[in-house]
Protein backbone atom coordinates (compact mmCIF):
# COMPACT_ATOMS: atom_id res chain seq x y z
CA UNK A 1 0.00 0.00 0.00
CA UNK A 2 2.47 1.96 0.55
CA UNK A 3 -0.48 4.57 0.89
CA UNK A 4 -2.25 3.28 4.72
CA UNK A 5 0.72 1.66 5.74
CA UNK A 6 1.90 4.86 6.72
CA UNK A 7 1.91 6.36 10.23
CA UNK A 8 0.30 9.14 11.00
CA UNK A 9 0.21 11.74 14.00
CA UNK A 10 -1.91 11.69 17.46
CA UNK A 11 -2.76 15.07 15.89
CA UNK A 12 -3.83 13.59 12.78
CA UNK A 13 -6.19 11.51 15.36
CA UNK A 14 -7.80 14.80 16.87
CA UNK A 15 -8.58 16.26 13.74
CA UNK A 16 -9.86 13.39 12.07
CA UNK A 17 -12.19 12.62 15.28
CA UNK A 18 -13.35 16.24 14.86
CA UNK A 19 -14.47 16.24 11.58
CA UNK A 20 -15.57 12.17 11.30
CA UNK A 21 -18.90 13.24 9.31
CA UNK A 22 -16.82 14.66 6.96
CA UNK A 23 -13.96 12.41 6.78
CA UNK A 24 -14.36 9.25 8.51
CA UNK A 25 -14.61 5.69 6.66
CA UNK A 26 -17.24 3.48 6.40
CA UNK A 27 -18.06 0.27 8.42
CA UNK A 28 -22.14 -0.56 6.60
CA UNK A 29 -23.54 -0.09 3.02
CA UNK A 30 -26.44 2.73 2.66
CA UNK A 31 -29.37 2.48 4.24
CA UNK A 32 -31.66 0.28 1.78
CA UNK A 33 -33.97 2.58 1.40
CA UNK A 34 -32.16 5.30 -0.07
CA UNK A 35 -30.59 2.83 -2.80
CA UNK A 36 -30.30 4.00 -5.78
CA UNK A 37 -32.01 7.36 -4.98
CA UNK A 38 -29.66 10.67 -3.99
CA UNK A 39 -29.05 12.32 -2.12
CA UNK A 40 -27.26 9.28 -0.93
CA UNK A 41 -26.55 8.83 3.11
CA UNK A 42 -24.14 6.84 4.09
CA UNK A 43 -22.24 5.59 7.41
CA UNK A 44 -18.82 6.99 7.68
CA UNK A 45 -16.90 5.45 10.58
CA UNK A 46 -20.53 5.81 12.97
CA UNK A 47 -20.83 8.91 10.66
CA UNK A 48 -23.13 9.71 8.22
CA UNK A 49 -22.32 11.22 4.90
CA UNK A 50 -24.60 12.34 2.10
CA UNK A 51 -23.71 11.78 -1.52
CA UNK A 52 -25.87 14.39 -3.28
CA UNK A 53 -25.55 13.12 -6.65
CA UNK A 54 -23.91 9.53 -8.57
CA UNK A 55 -20.22 10.71 -8.72
CA UNK A 56 -18.83 10.66 -11.87
CA UNK A 57 -15.18 11.72 -11.32
CA UNK A 58 -12.92 10.36 -8.64
CA UNK A 59 -9.53 11.38 -6.69
CA UNK A 60 -8.42 8.23 -4.83
CA UNK A 61 -5.66 8.24 -2.12
CA UNK A 62 -4.23 5.04 -2.13
CA UNK A 63 -3.90 2.07 -3.86
CA UNK A 64 -6.35 0.31 -1.54
CA UNK A 65 -9.14 2.70 -2.85
CA UNK A 66 -8.16 1.62 -6.44
CA UNK A 67 -8.57 -2.10 -5.81
CA UNK A 68 -12.25 -2.13 -4.07
CA UNK A 69 -13.60 0.53 -6.46
CA UNK A 70 -12.37 -2.01 -9.48
CA UNK A 71 -13.89 -4.64 -7.28
CA UNK A 72 -17.05 -2.41 -7.01
CA UNK A 73 -17.40 -1.75 -10.97
CA UNK A 74 -16.56 1.68 -10.69
CA UNK A 75 -12.85 1.78 -11.51
CA UNK A 76 -14.16 3.86 -14.81
CA UNK A 77 -15.03 6.97 -12.66
CA UNK A 78 -11.40 7.74 -11.22
CA UNK A 79 -10.13 10.52 -13.01
CA UNK A 80 -7.23 11.12 -10.82
CA UNK A 81 -4.40 9.33 -7.97
CA UNK A 82 -2.63 10.21 -5.40
CA UNK A 83 -1.07 8.59 -2.27
CA UNK A 84 0.54 5.86 -4.35
CA UNK A 85 4.04 6.59 -3.27
CA UNK A 86 5.02 5.37 -6.31
CA UNK A 87 3.67 1.67 -6.03
CA UNK A 88 2.52 0.10 -8.59
CA UNK A 89 -1.55 -0.58 -9.58
CA UNK A 90 -3.12 -3.38 -7.88
CA UNK A 91 -2.36 -6.63 -9.43
CA UNK A 92 -5.79 -8.23 -11.09
CA UNK A 93 -7.55 -5.05 -12.13
CA UNK A 94 -9.95 -5.49 -14.54
CA UNK A 95 -10.40 -2.54 -15.38
CA UNK A 96 -7.15 -0.45 -14.19
CA UNK A 97 -6.81 3.46 -14.53
CA UNK A 98 -3.98 4.19 -16.30
CA UNK A 99 -5.38 7.53 -17.96
CA UNK A 100 -6.27 9.14 -14.88
CA UNK A 101 -3.08 11.56 -13.78
CA UNK A 102 -1.66 11.06 -10.81
CA UNK A 103 -1.65 14.24 -9.36
CA UNK A 104 0.30 14.06 -5.87
CA UNK A 105 2.38 10.73 -5.53
CA UNK A 106 2.13 11.27 -1.38
CA UNK A 107 -0.41 12.68 0.56
CA UNK A 108 -2.44 15.04 -1.59
CA UNK A 109 -2.50 18.84 -0.24
CA UNK A 110 -5.65 20.51 -0.69
CA UNK A 111 -4.82 22.46 -4.04
CA UNK A 112 -3.88 19.52 -6.08
CA UNK A 113 -7.29 17.88 -4.49
CA UNK A 114 -9.14 20.95 -5.77
CA UNK A 115 -7.24 21.10 -8.76
CA UNK A 116 -8.71 17.33 -10.07
CA UNK A 117 -11.79 18.73 -10.07
CA UNK A 118 -13.12 15.60 -8.47
CA UNK A 119 -17.21 15.25 -7.87
CA UNK A 120 -15.86 12.70 -4.43
CA UNK A 121 -12.48 11.04 -2.71
CA UNK A 122 -12.49 7.46 -2.15
CA UNK A 123 -8.98 6.89 -0.06
CA UNK A 124 -7.02 6.25 3.10
CA UNK A 125 -8.09 10.04 4.27
CA UNK A 126 -6.27 13.72 4.53
CA UNK A 127 -3.64 14.22 6.28
CA UNK A 128 -1.88 16.62 4.46
CA UNK A 129 -5.15 18.89 3.16
CA UNK A 130 -7.30 20.66 5.76
CA UNK A 131 -11.09 18.78 6.07
CA UNK A 132 -12.56 22.07 5.88
CA UNK A 133 -11.17 23.24 2.75
CA UNK A 134 -12.46 20.24 0.99
CA UNK A 135 -15.84 20.77 2.92
CA UNK A 136 -15.39 24.07 1.58
CA UNK A 137 -15.10 22.77 -1.85
CA UNK A 138 -18.16 21.01 -1.87
CA UNK A 139 -16.19 17.61 -2.57
CA UNK A 140 -17.27 14.86 -0.02
CA UNK A 141 -14.89 12.01 1.07
CA UNK A 142 -15.32 8.17 1.71
CA UNK A 143 -12.26 6.70 3.56
CA UNK A 144 -11.80 3.28 3.39
CA UNK A 145 -13.09 0.76 6.06
CA UNK A 146 -9.39 -0.11 6.74
CA UNK A 147 -8.64 3.17 7.49
CA UNK A 148 -10.95 3.87 10.44
CA UNK A 149 -8.44 2.26 13.34
CA UNK A 150 -5.18 3.78 11.66
CA UNK A 151 -3.88 4.12 14.94
CA UNK A 152 -6.52 3.55 17.78
CA UNK A 153 -9.56 1.68 17.84
CA UNK A 154 -11.84 4.02 16.02
CA UNK A 155 -14.30 0.90 14.61
CA UNK A 156 -14.89 -2.35 14.52
CA UNK A 157 -11.93 -4.62 13.21
CA UNK A 158 -11.55 -4.58 9.80
CA UNK A 159 -11.73 -8.49 8.39
CA UNK A 160 -12.58 -10.12 4.77
CA UNK A 161 -16.06 -9.48 5.73
CA UNK A 162 -15.59 -5.90 6.06
CA UNK A 163 -13.26 -5.61 2.91
CA UNK A 164 -16.25 -7.06 1.15
CA UNK A 165 -18.82 -4.73 2.66
CA UNK A 166 -16.66 -1.64 1.47
CA UNK A 167 -17.24 -2.88 -1.73
CA UNK A 168 -20.99 -3.24 -1.64
CA UNK A 169 -20.95 0.34 0.03
CA UNK A 170 -19.28 1.43 -2.88
CA UNK A 171 -21.13 0.03 -5.11
CA UNK A 172 -23.97 1.82 -3.93
CA UNK A 173 -22.43 4.73 -4.36
CA UNK A 174 -21.57 4.01 -8.04
CA UNK A 175 -24.74 2.36 -9.08
CA UNK A 176 -22.67 -0.48 -10.29
CA UNK A 177 -24.42 -3.27 -7.60
CA UNK A 178 -24.50 -5.98 -10.44
CA UNK A 179 -20.84 -6.05 -11.19
CA UNK A 180 -19.86 -5.82 -7.74
CA UNK A 181 -22.17 -8.76 -6.90
CA UNK A 182 -20.44 -11.18 -9.39
CA UNK A 183 -17.08 -9.95 -8.20
CA UNK A 184 -18.14 -10.65 -4.55
CA UNK A 185 -19.45 -14.17 -5.20
CA UNK A 186 -15.70 -15.12 -7.02
CA UNK A 187 -14.10 -13.22 -3.76
CA UNK A 188 -16.22 -15.01 -1.44
CA UNK A 189 -15.86 -18.68 -3.00
CA UNK A 190 -11.89 -17.90 -3.38
CA UNK A 191 -11.81 -16.92 0.79
CA UNK A 192 -13.97 -20.04 1.28
CA UNK A 193 -11.63 -22.08 -0.42
CA UNK A 194 -8.10 -20.64 1.48
CA UNK A 195 -9.78 -20.84 4.56
CA UNK A 196 -10.63 -24.59 4.25
CA UNK A 197 -7.66 -25.47 2.79
CA UNK A 198 -5.91 -24.62 5.92
CA UNK A 199 -4.57 -27.39 7.36
CA UNK A 200 -6.01 -28.29 10.50
CA UNK A 201 -3.29 -31.16 11.22
CA UNK A 202 -0.87 -28.26 12.27
CA UNK A 203 -1.95 -26.86 16.00
CA UNK A 204 -1.81 -23.15 16.20
CA UNK A 205 1.35 -21.50 16.14
CA UNK A 206 2.33 -17.61 16.99
CA UNK A 207 3.24 -14.91 14.69
CA UNK A 208 4.26 -11.34 14.30
CA UNK A 209 3.50 -8.45 11.49
CA UNK A 210 6.25 -6.51 10.79
CA UNK A 211 7.72 -4.18 8.71
CA UNK A 212 10.06 -1.25 8.14
CA UNK A 213 8.46 1.93 6.45
CA UNK A 214 11.32 3.40 5.19
CA UNK A 215 15.36 2.35 4.92
CA UNK A 216 15.86 4.36 8.23
CA UNK A 217 12.67 4.30 10.18
CA UNK A 218 12.09 1.84 13.06
CA UNK A 219 10.38 -1.62 13.44
CA UNK A 220 6.81 -1.22 13.10
CA UNK A 221 3.84 -4.41 13.51
CA UNK A 222 0.83 -4.95 12.72
CA UNK A 223 -1.71 -5.19 15.40
CA UNK A 224 -5.31 -6.42 16.21
CA UNK A 225 -7.76 -3.67 14.07
CA UNK A 226 -6.58 -4.46 11.02
CA UNK A 227 -6.82 -7.17 8.23
CA UNK A 228 -3.33 -8.89 8.57
CA UNK A 229 -4.99 -10.04 12.03
CA UNK A 230 -7.39 -11.62 9.91
CA UNK A 231 -4.94 -13.12 7.95
CA UNK A 232 -3.29 -15.40 10.83
CA UNK A 233 -6.03 -16.16 12.42
CA UNK A 234 -7.23 -18.07 9.21
CA UNK A 235 -3.86 -19.24 8.50
CA UNK A 236 -3.81 -21.09 11.95
CA UNK A 237 -1.81 -18.66 13.91
CA UNK A 238 -2.34 -15.76 17.13
CA UNK A 239 -1.16 -12.67 16.44
CA UNK A 240 1.51 -11.66 19.25
CA UNK A 241 0.24 -8.42 18.62
CA UNK A 242 -3.14 -8.68 18.26
CA UNK A 243 -4.14 -7.78 21.66
CA UNK A 244 -3.39 -3.76 20.42
CA UNK A 245 -6.51 -1.69 19.43
CA UNK A 246 -4.39 0.03 16.54
CA UNK A 247 -3.94 -1.63 12.64
CA UNK A 248 -0.34 -0.27 12.66
CA UNK A 249 2.08 -0.28 15.39
CA UNK A 250 5.61 1.38 16.22
CA UNK A 251 6.97 -1.37 17.97
CA UNK A 252 10.99 -2.16 18.71
CA UNK A 253 12.85 -5.03 18.82
CA UNK A 254 12.78 -5.77 22.27
CA UNK A 255 8.58 -6.37 22.38
CA UNK A 256 9.03 -8.84 19.53
CA UNK A 257 11.89 -10.65 21.27
CA UNK A 258 9.67 -10.55 24.45
CA UNK A 259 7.17 -12.36 22.16
CA UNK A 260 9.07 -14.76 20.60
CA UNK A 261 6.70 -15.65 18.11
CA UNK A 262 7.10 -18.70 15.89
CA UNK A 263 6.65 -17.29 12.31
CA UNK A 264 7.32 -13.56 10.94
CA UNK A 265 5.56 -12.45 8.29
CA UNK A 266 7.83 -9.64 6.82
CA UNK A 267 5.94 -7.02 5.33
CA UNK A 268 7.80 -5.75 2.29
CA UNK A 269 7.78 -3.16 -0.80
CA UNK A 270 6.97 0.33 1.13
CA UNK A 271 9.96 1.66 -0.09
CA UNK A 272 10.72 -0.48 -2.78
CA UNK A 273 12.76 -2.86 -1.07
CA UNK A 274 12.88 -6.47 -1.55
CA UNK A 275 12.27 -9.66 0.58
CA UNK A 276 16.17 -9.67 0.73
CA UNK A 277 16.92 -6.41 1.59
CA UNK A 278 14.13 -6.34 4.02
CA UNK A 279 15.24 -9.50 5.72
CA UNK A 280 18.68 -8.37 5.96
CA UNK A 281 17.26 -5.09 7.89
CA UNK A 282 15.37 -7.33 10.13
CA UNK A 283 18.34 -9.84 10.83
CA UNK A 284 21.10 -6.83 11.51
CA UNK A 285 18.95 -5.37 14.75
CA UNK A 286 20.33 -6.54 18.20
CA UNK A 287 19.15 -9.90 19.53
CA UNK A 288 16.97 -10.83 16.20
CA UNK A 289 19.25 -14.11 15.85
CA UNK A 290 17.84 -15.26 18.97
CA UNK A 291 14.43 -15.46 18.25
CA UNK A 292 12.99 -18.85 17.52
CA UNK A 293 11.19 -17.95 14.18
CA UNK A 294 14.81 -17.05 13.08
CA UNK A 295 16.40 -20.16 14.08
CA UNK A 296 13.63 -22.48 12.47
CA UNK A 297 13.98 -20.08 9.03
CA UNK A 298 10.58 -19.30 9.55
CA UNK A 299 10.38 -15.61 8.00
CA UNK A 300 7.57 -15.52 5.84
CA UNK A 301 7.63 -12.52 2.69
CA UNK A 302 4.60 -11.02 2.03
CA UNK A 303 4.43 -8.09 -0.37
CA UNK A 304 2.89 -5.28 1.81
CA UNK A 305 -0.11 -4.47 -0.58
CA UNK A 306 -0.80 -8.07 0.07
CA UNK A 307 -1.45 -6.75 3.35
CA UNK A 308 -3.82 -4.02 2.42
CA UNK A 309 -7.94 -3.44 3.48
CA UNK A 310 -8.44 -4.56 0.22
CA UNK A 311 -9.70 -7.82 -1.96
CA UNK A 312 -5.47 -8.19 -2.73
CA UNK A 313 -5.75 -9.66 0.80
CA UNK A 314 -6.31 -13.18 -0.37
CA UNK A 315 -3.07 -13.47 -1.92
CA UNK A 316 -1.73 -12.55 1.39
CA UNK A 317 -3.60 -15.05 3.12
CA UNK A 318 -2.23 -17.44 0.35
CA UNK A 319 0.98 -16.18 0.49
CA UNK A 320 0.87 -17.04 4.28
CA UNK A 321 -0.21 -20.12 3.47
CA UNK A 322 1.95 -21.38 1.33
CA UNK A 323 4.86 -19.96 3.26
CA UNK A 324 4.21 -21.63 6.40
CA UNK A 325 3.18 -24.93 4.76
CA UNK A 326 -0.13 -24.68 5.97
CA UNK A 327 -1.80 -24.97 2.84
CA UNK A 328 -3.52 -28.49 2.38
CA UNK A 329 -3.63 -30.04 -0.93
Amino acid sequence: MINHLRRRSGAALVAAGALVALTACSTATADAETQGAYPLTIENCGADLEIASEPTSVLTIGTSAIALLDTAGASDRITARSGEFGADLPEGLENPPTDAAIVDPSDPTAESIIGAEPDIIVGYGLFNAAPEDIAAAGIPEIVIDGECSHDAALTEKTDFDAIFADVDRLATVFGTEAAADANLEELRAELDELTAAASTDTERGTAAVVYYFSESSTLSARGGQGIADDVLDRAGFDNVYGDEPSVYLEVNVETLLDADPDTIVLAYGLYGESFEDAKAHLLSEPGVTDLEAVKADRIIGVPASDLSPDPGALRGLRAVLEGTGRLSQ
